[in-house]
């Protein structure tokens, strides 16, 4: 069985939400109207298209509108040939969600007073032309507006969340989008959505886990890398100096210093101190091995003049 995407999923929780207020039915009616309502004049009786039935061949949404409408005692009937809602319909409805002619695709704000409606009304827009990346892939979502009026009255309520979203053209169109994880996790929540929330939220927590591993594993890694080559020009320096000077010509303490490395070549400086008949810190031995170093470039150079 072929397991539905993260955005399907997150959808088929939102159509399962019907609010129980009369208020916040009529703010999501209206909203998911702005996106894909048409309305046309009606020839004996007034007719109304309230979805544009192309929704991915998709019957969820209107079934929900359908609900939306009964609920809210607008009669309703439905003409599987021509796709339109008719009798007791159009003006009703158009006056109950305040539909203004002149601006098709805004919601008029007094029915996105209260925290509830507007929670509706983003539901309304996200089932209708919204969308949400798998969080294993990367964190996007997105909301296809029908004008840059509709976009900013978007990015308005979405603001009084404390939620940032951004805008962008695809296609002429202008689309919200949000990319950052938190800011998608609290929309979810916003929108009603709750499993699909805790869903992101977990592969959410797992990445950023798996991250934080990563990031101390390359940290390890370099680290390693740096003693490793630290100790060859260590291993190189008190080599050339064994075979010009010998190492009896090096004081005692880092006469000292060099042999234990050089039975100990694999140890960190700090464990290399433990080992001396004296043990010293991380930074005396340090100290010594950088007194090695100038003696073997001192070596070097009188040999390159040579």
């Amino acid at each position: 069985m072929i397991k539905s995407s993260y955005s399907a999923r997150v959808k088929k929780e939102l159509l399962e939400v019907i609010p129980r207020p009369r208020h916040c039915r009529i703010a999501e009616l209206a909203s998911i109207y702005s996106v894909l309502g048409d309305t046309q004049s009606g020839g004996k009786n007034d007719t109304l298209t309230p979805v544009n039935c192309r929704i991915n061949g998709d019957s969820g949404l209107i079934n929900k509108y359908f609900t939306l409408l009964q609920k809210t005692n607008i009669l309703v009937g439905y003409d599987f040939e021509t796709g339109l809602i008719l009798r007791k319909s159009a003006e009703e409805f158009l006056s109950m969600i305040k539909w203004d002619t002149d601006k098709p695709t805004l919601v008029e704000p007094l029915l996105l007073q209260q925290t509830c409606c507007k929670r509706a009304y983003l539901r309304g827009l996200f089932l209708s032309s919204g969308s949400v990346t798998d969080p294993l892939k990367r964190y996007h979502l997105e909301i296809v507006a029908r004008s840059d009026e509709q976009a900013n009255q978007i990015l308005e309520i979405m603001n009084t969340f404390s939620i940032s979203g951004k805008m962008t053209r695809r296609s002429g169109r202008p689309v919200i989008y949000i990319k950052e994880s938190d800011q998608i996790s609290d929309m979810l929540s916003v929108m009603e959505a709750p499993r699909s929330m805790m869903e992101f939220e977990n592969v959410r927590v797992q990445k950023d886990i798996q991250n934080t591993v990563n990031r101390k594993v390359n940290c390890e890694t370099a680290n390693i890398g740096k003693m490793v080559d630290a100790a060859v020009r260590e291993l190189n320096d008190i080599k050339l100096i064994e075979e010009t000077r010998g190492l009896k010509s090096l004081s005692p303490r880092l006469r000292e210093t060099a042999e234990m490395r050089l039975l100990h070549p694999e140890v960190s400086l700090k464990d290399l101190g433990k080992l001396l008949d004296s043990p010293i810190g991380k930074s005396g031995v340090n100290h010594r091995l950088r007194r090695i170093t100038e003696i073997a470039t001192d070596i070097r150079n009188q040999e390159e003049l040579q």
